[in-house]
C-alpha cells in the first residue's frame, strides 16, 4: 500500500515511522492522500483528513484495511513449555505486558509473544480486542462479566473466571464500544 502524506514535518516524521512498521510506503504520486487538517486538499485523489493530535487514528484506519491481505498478522506464535504454538487471535482471551514481558492467554494456558501490546491494539482492534489499562489488551469475545466497580471503573471477569480491571482512562472507551 502507498500514500501520500500533507502534513506537518513532526507529523510526518511520526507517521513515517509508524507507517514503515506495516509495510506502508509513502509515495507522493499516491492515490490516497492523508492530509493534516489545516492543509490544502487536492482534488482527483481519496483524501483522509485528520487531526495532528490524532495522527494514530489514520495509522489504525490504514492497518485495519491493509490487515486481511497479510497472512502473519492473522496468527502468532507463542512459546510455552519450551514449544512453539500458532494461535489464532480468536483463541486469545487477552494480551498482557508484565514482568516477563508480553504474554497471550488462552483458555488453557500463557504464551510468551514478541510484539508490542500497541502493536496487536493497532493489528487487532477489528477483531473485538480493546485497551483496558495500560498493560493489558482484552478480547471482548470472551468477556463473560462486566462489573461496575468505584470511581468509574469496571472488573471484567473472563471465561477462564480471571478478572480484570479496566482503569478509569480507559472505561470511556470501553463503554463507547459497547455502548453501556
Amino acid at each position: 500500500m502507498m500514500v501520500q502524506l500533507l502534513c506537518s514535518n513532526k507529523v510526518y516524521e511520526k507517521l513515517k515511522q509508524e507507517l514503515s512498521k506495516y509495510q506502508i510506503e509513502i509515495m507522493q504520486d499516491s492515490d490516497l492522500v492523508l492530509v493534516e487538517n489545516g492543509y490544502d486538499i487536492p482534488s482527483g485523489k481519496l483524501i483522509v483528513v485528520f487531526d495532528a493530535i490524532d495522527y494514530m487514528d489514520v495509522v489504525k484506519l490504514l492497518v485495519s484495511g491493509v490487515r486481511e491481505h497479510i497472512h502473519v498478522m492473522n496468527t502468532l506464535t507463542g512459546f510455552s513449555e519450551n514449544k512453539f504454538a500458532v494461535i489464532e487471535p480468536r483463541d486469545v482471551l487477552y494480551v498482557e505486558a508484565g514482568s516477563d514481558g508480553i504474554m497471550a492467554y488462552t483458555k488453557s494456558n500463557r504464551y510468551s509473544i514478541k510484539e508490542t501490546l500497541q502493536y496487536y491494539e493497532n493489528v487487532w482492534v477489528a477483531k473485538g480486542f480493546i485497551r483496558i489499562n495500560k498493560s493489558q489488551l482484552v478480547n471482548l469475545l470472551h468477556v463473560k462479566e462486566i462489573i461496575p466497580w468505584f470511581n468509574s471503573r469496571y472488573v471484567l471477569r473472563m471465561d477462564n473466571n480471571a478478572e480484570l480491571e479496566v482503569s478509569k482512562m480507559f472505561s470511556k472507551k470501553l463503554r463507547s464500544t459497547l455502548k453501556i
